[in-house]
């Protein structure tokens, strides 16, 4: 899959956090765990399209206390997502695939504390209706909601209107705070420097 997947870690404790695992079996999440001597405590899904949650049954298989992390709506749509993306994708039109569980809902401003660092959830509507960004530290992931691609949103499962105003949120939410942007698509960049034209 053409998505980032990230991993965060902590050393000290040999714990991790994957986000948006999108390539099928999970391969090289798998082993940069597994050579790390790491626990796999949560996926975080930005949002339900499969290009960003492919991995998550690999993974919950390969580690099954780990615990699935979304938003309400990203939970409620996970179960159709995959229809159309494995239809034009694949070559087999019988192929299926669901995400086999969600363990954590996140609303607006939830928080959700791990290893004494505070990762802070902000729903943003648009790209998908489930789509959330979520802030840990000086880093934003942002899923594909804040990209330095141009915008794109489905007209079926998304709204360009909606997607518009969660990009003002976040930049008068974060204006001026140093963040560094982790998309779910191209490079890493400074929000600060992000053009919303």
């Amino acid at each position: 899959m053409s998505s980032n997947c990230y991993i965060i870690y902590d050393n000290s404790i040999r714990h991790c956090i994957v986000i948006d695992p999108g390539s099928e079996h999970s391969l090289r999440e798998i082993d940069f765990i597994e050579s790390g001597r790491y626990s796999l405590d949560y996926i975080v899904l930005t949002h339900e399209h499969t290009d960003h949650t492919w991995g998550c049954n690999a993974l919950i298989e390969k580690y099954p206390f780990t615990k699935i992390v979304c938003s309400e709506k990203c939970a409620q749509e996970l179960p159709h997502s995959s229809d159309a993306y494995f239809r034009f994708y694949m070559d087999d039109p019988d192929y299926q695939y669901k995400v086999k569980k969600v363990d954590i809902t996140v609303h607006d401003k939830d928080i959700l504390d791990w290893n004494y660092i505070s990762i802070e959830f902000i729903m943003t509507p648009g790209h998908t209706g489930g789509s959330m960004c979520f802030t840990l530290n000086n880093i934003l992931f942002t899923g594909d909601t804040i990209m330095k691609y141009k915008l794109f949103t489905n007209k079926r499962f998304g709204s360009y209107e909606q997607m518009r105003s969660s990009i003002s949120k976040l930049l008068s939410t974060y204006h001026n705070k140093g963040l560094t942007v982790y998309p779910g698509h191209g490079e890493i960049f400074k929000l600060d420097d992000y053009d919303n034209d």
